[in-house]
């Protein structure tokens, strides 16, 4: 609510729609002008209003999202801390995007901040994905998938062809196959675990380089050009992590589904 109060569209949107509302009151009413000032009034409070409302309610802001048809992640947990972490480091950039009392410093990090917020929800659905791989996996038991494995293999030895081979076979195959349903699950959730730390780590790394940016641009007559150019470079180090973040997600997805990756 705190930052819909502070955001300058909501107070633009109900300047313009008022002005407009008391400007055709104004041209209606017998009384003129008189007439006209209420009704703009009225009209720029119910915009702004619902512009705060329906903001609080559904807006952007740089706190958790959940992802659609996944789970939360258990607290405590690798995903979980990872995603905490995340959001400390985009809360605070979107602190830092509010703070230039420059005009036009402001509206270049603004840019910054959105995609900060938009990799937020790449990792929220990241960290839905973890824990969804953590809870399939959690239902495989492969010590006794193992144990299941060893004794049929020994169980094959020396059994002449025939039915009972065929079936002690086609057992090892649906054990074996199993076993490999875990890997592959293990094996995606370390890789999206890693590109989980990784694009944390470049987020909180991205809010030490904004400090810097800021505390360069109020010490010294930093050139507006130059200024851009960071702000640049900071707007594509986040474009790159979020294409790191996508292809860890195919990778992911090959390595559940067996694929060769390209």
């Amino acid at each position: 609510m705190k930052e819909q109060l502070t955001e300058p569209w909501g107070l633009v949107a109900a300047g313009v729609l008022g002005g407009v509302g008391g400007a055709v009151g104004a041209a209606l009413a017998p009384a003129g002008v008189l007439a006209g000032i209420p009704v703009g009034l009225a009209v720029a409070g119910v915009v702004y209003g619902v512009r705060i409302g329906v903001g609080a309610l559904f807006g952007r802001g740089p706190g958790r999202r959940s992802a659609r048809h996944l789970p939360v992640p258990a607290r405590g947990g690798d995903a979980e801390r990872w995603l905490r972490r995340a959001e400390s480091a985009v809360q605070t950039l979107h602190r830092q995007a509010e703070t230039p009392s420059d005009a036009v410093l402001r509206v270049q990090v603004a840019g910054v901040d959105e995609r900060a917020a938009e990799a937020l929800g790449d990792l929220v659905r990241f960290a839905g994905q973890v824990t969804l791989v953590e809870r399939t996996s959690a239902g495989i038991d492969v010590a006794r998938l193992e144990h299941d494995r060893a004794q049929l293999t020994q169980g094959i030895d020396g059994l002449p062809a025939g039915p009972l081979r065929a079936e002690r076979e086609r057992a090892l195959r649906a054990v074996t196959d199993q076993l490999g349903v875990a890997r592959r699950l293990h094996d995606a959730r370390e890789m999206l675990l890693a590109r989980m730390q990784s694009a944390v780590l470049g987020l909180e790394g991205l809010v030490a380089r904004m400090a810097e940016l800021l505390a360069l641009h109020a010490a010294s007559d930093v050139g507006t050009s130059l200024t851009a150019v960071k702000v640049a470079e900071l707007a594509a180090g986040l474009e790159g992590m979020r294409d790191g973040l996508a292809e860890a997600e195919r990778l992911s997805r090959s390595a559940l589904t067996g694929e060769q990756v390209q």
